[in-house]
Parts: structure tokens; C-alpha cells; sequence
């Protein structure tokens, strides 16, 4: 890296953990600079989840608090669940002649806008409906799990707005416990985070110089972003996310 691309890695990095404490998206800021860079989509990709660890970890660990009052059976349930699902997409990832990802990159970053554009009024909505909702309504514990195995393929394979989806899936089999589904959500997303990274530090192919500086700012992002949430515009850094992710797709799709 020259000087101005590490100036970008980093900025991108503390902007990704800042996004992904916030609102969730962060991905869509890190892998379209990656992308800029010159790294080919697949090693982005890959690169990308490696930084990004670390802005998980912060989160999961802001909170901890929450997470006490899930219960240990579906922390173990859930957890085991989306790790299969994350080694899954692993697979589904590493296994493929190249050029697959490269091909269905641009479709998943428009998704992720869908995502991002929904998500405000998705949460207004499973708040509406927690708040009417009685403890006997939450359960149904076949859907979460086949939401969260999903997810977690979805996180190993590619990972923007996987936390969208995440929430989107816990609250709606848990409405009346939307603090709890999100303590679980972060949480989660840690271990998909974790297993996708262990598996591309052995089999895929990381570019460690741009990881590590991407990791050192993604974790000081996840510490800030926990501590000035309530003081950031959300409309303002999903617009932002929403901006580079549409530009990102099109770029890609252009040179398909």
C-alpha cells in the first residue's frame, strides 16, 4: 500500500466498525474501497471479513450486559446453528471455479442496499409489533433457527447487512424481547465473523498487509460508534452506505 491507500484502508476501517455499531452495513464501505484498491472481488471479500473481526468482537463485547438474558440453550442452539450455516458458505465461497463470486457480487451488494433502505421501517414495525405482542406470541424456534442457519451462510459467503438479517429474524420470532434479539444478533454475528475468518486465514486468499490495518481501525470504530450511537444521524450514514453500495454495484456490473 502507498501512503494515500493507507490513509483510505484506515479511514475506511474506523467508518466500517463506526456503521456496523450504529445501523449495521459497514461492509459496503470496506469492500468498495478494497475493490478501488485493485484487489480482485473474491480476495476483497476475504480481506474484508479478516478487518471487520475485530469490530464484531467490540460490539459483542458493549454487549454483554444483554446477552445475560438469553438463555444458555438458545445461545447454544443459535450459536451452533449459524456457525454450520457459516461453514457453508465458506464452501459455497472457496470451492467454486473463480469467476463465481465475481458474477453474483454485484446482485448480492443490490440486495444489501434493499436491506439498508428497509431496515428503517423494519425496525419501526417489530417495534410496533413488540410492544403489542404478549410473551406467549414469541417462540417458534423451527423459524429462527432456519433463519439464522441462512444468515449465516449469507454472512460466510458475502456479509453486508448480515446483522439486518440477523435482527430481522430474531425479532420476528422474539417481538416481545427486541433488546434480548439484539444483544443475540451481535453476538452471532461475532462467531459467523469468527468462523468465516479462521477458514479464509488457512484457505483463502487474505491480503494480511491490508487486514491488519483494516482490524486496527474497525476496532477502535466499534468502541467509538458504541459510545456516540444516540448523537449520529442514521439516515445520514445510511444514505452514506447506500450511496458506495449502489455506486459499487454498478461499477461491478459494468464490468461483468
Amino acid at each position: 500500500m502507498n501512503g494515500v491507500e493507507l490513509v483510505v484502508v484506515a479511514a475506511a476501517g474506523l467508518l466500517a466498525g463506526i456503521v456496523n455499531a450504529v445501523a449495521g452495513g459497514g461492509a459496503m464501505l470496506a469492500f468498495p474501497v478494497l475493490v478501488w484498491m485493485g484487489l480482485p472481488p473474491l480476495t476483497a471479500n476475504v480481506t474484508k471479513a479478516a478487518g471487520l473481526l475485530p469490530g464484531y468482537a467490540s460490539s459483542a463485547f458493549t454487549y454483554r450486559a444483554q446477552l445475560r438474558g438469553v438463555s444458555r440453550r438458545r445461545l447454544a442452539v443459535s450459536g451452533a446453528v449459524s456457525l454450520v450455516g457459516a461453514g457453508l458458505g465458506c464452501v459455497l465461497l472457496l470451492l467454486p471455479p473463480p469467476g463465481v463470486f465475481e458474477t453474483v457480487v454485484p446482485f448480492l451488494l443490490v440486495g444489501s442496499c434493499v436491506l439498508i433502505v428497509v431496515q428503517p421501517r423494519l425496525s419501526r414495525a417489530l417495534a410496533a409489533r413488540g410492544a403489542a405482542a404478549s410473551p406467549e406470541r414469541d417462540g417458534r424456534p423451527g423459524v429462527a433457527e432456519g433463519g439464522v442457519f441462512a444468515a449465516g451462510a449469507y454472512g460466510a459467503y458475502f456479509g453486508a447487512g448480515l446483522g439486518i438479517l440477523l435482527f430481522a429474524v430474531l425479532a420476528l420470532v422474539h417481538p416481545s424481547k427486541l433488546q434480548q434479539a439484539n444483544a443475540l444478533k451481535v453476538f452471532l454475528s461475532f462467531l459467523i465473523s469468527a468462523l468465516s475468518v479462521a477458514v479464509f486465514a488457512v484457505f483463502g486468499p487474505v491480503d494480511w498487509s491490508v487486514a491488519v490495518v483494516l482490524a486496527a481501525f474497525s476496532l477502535a470504530g466499534g468502541i467509538i460508534g458504541a459510545r456516540i450511537a444516540q448523537r449520529l444521524s442514521d439516515r445520514g450514514l445510511r444514505l452514506a452506505v447506500l450511496g458506495v453500495g449502489v455506486a459499487c454495484a454498478t461499477w461491478l456490473l459494468i464490468d461483468l
